[in-house]
């Protein structure tokens, strides 16, 4: 009987021999992996260890973490694999890189679970603040700064903010996590969530309907800017008085103490109005009328569908044509000026709206 052949097992010498000789599923990690490994020896130039029980791996100088000489023989690390193989066979570790992965997951878990953190700004620009945390660099968004720090510049000159946000540099700053994706190196702060719940959150210090008192910190074309205990509320232009103002610049300025009321409070942002402490004027005057009643008013505006009439007391009230028995063209030869006699035909005090018909 002829005698069989038996193939003789090559010697397994590397890393990626080992790979093709047990199959990819055989191999418990991979590049990019975060492996447990045991200390085997220490010295100046690289960490010597012992992988998972299969084989030996080594972290150079330059991949050493902050405490890697503190370590020694028989301590357990966690690094991550660089390659498979080095130049000498051994599995190349890093230590540094298995720090950034742990310390992308503590954010991770910090988000998740709205904890605060401290973070030391390292740089500005117009958009906002490049801050480091922990080794890893993300940015907080001037939109998310707090009332401290809001670089808050009559006229929004770019230049005036960037001088403002540039003093930050160097501070440190106590934030929330907004945004973070490890794959895109992506890390998004707050320090104004991380003011609003450090105070308790916003819902919990004022209630709507409730008087305030705060100071003024910001005037734009569309309303007031409002300290209110680190918290920043607005008043719209319209919620400002009852009757038409144009430029707040002439009202208001930067640093007056102003009373006002609150009128909503919605997704962390308080709402508030000066002109609701007091009764509205208008509906206070719309009471006096009734229908029926006879008026005079002199005509403020004419268009299409009607004429607009400006009544005593600051009233206006509205002539539509289908109250002149739809004969537009008489609509259209009312004058802005002219004065005429009126009957009230609607009070409408929800919408602040008055129907009038022509007399004469």
């Amino acid at each position: 009987m002829p005698k069989t052949k038996v193939k003789e097992k090559t010697e397994v010498e590397s890393m990626d021999a080992l790979s093709e000789e047990l199959g990819v599923e055989m191999i418990p990690f991979g590049v990019g992996d975060s492996v447990e490994c045991t200390v085997i020896s220490v010295s100046n130039h690289r960490l010597l260890c012992d992988v998972k029980g299969l084989t030996c791996g080594f972290v150079p100088e330059r991949e050493f973490s902050f405490d890697t000489r503190e370590l020694k023989p028989g301590d357990k690390v966690i690094a991550s694999v660089m390659a498979m193989e080095g130049k000498d066979g051994m599995v190349v570790l890093s230590l540094r890189r298995a720090d950034r992965d742990k310390l992308w997951d503590t954010l991770r878990e910090k988000m998740e679970n709205h904890s605060s953190l401290n973070v030391k700004v390292v740089s500005a620009n117009r958009g906002g603040l490049m801050v480091d945390a922990g080794g890893l660099s993300g940015f907080l968004p001037v939109s998310q700064l707090s009332v401290e720090h809001y670089p808050r510049v009559e006229g929004g000159d770019p230049g005036q903010i960037l001088y403002r946000l540039k003093k930050l540099v160097g501070e440190t700053l106590t934030v929330k996590i907004i945004a973070v994706d490890k794959n895109e190196e992506k890390l998004i702060f707050s320090e104004k969530e991380a003011v609003s719940e450090a105070l308790g959150g916003v819902e919990s210090l004022f209630e709507v309907g409730e008087v305030v008192e705060g100071e003024i910190s910001g005037i734009a074309p569309f309303g007031l800017f409002v300290n209110l205990k680190s918290i920043e509320g607005l008043i719209h232009i319209s919620e400002v008085s009852w009757d038409h103002i144009s430029d707040l610049n002439k009202l208001y300025k930067v640093g007056q103490k102003i009373k006002a009321k609150v009128v909503k409070i919605e997704n962390g942002k308080v709402s508030l109005s000066i002109k609701r402490l007091t009764e509205d004027p208008w509906l206070k005057q719309m009471k006096k009328l009734r229908v029926g009643q006879k008026v005079e008013g002199e005509v403020s505006k004419v268009t299409a569908y009607g004429a607009f009439v400006k009544l005593k007391d600051a009233l206006d009230g509205l002539v539509h044509a289908s109250q002149v028995g739809g004969d537009v063209e008489k609509i259209k030869n009312l004058k802005v000026g002219d004065k005429h006699r009126f009957e009230v035909i609607e009070l409408k005090p929800e919408s602040r709206r008055i129907g009038l018909r022509l007399l004469d």
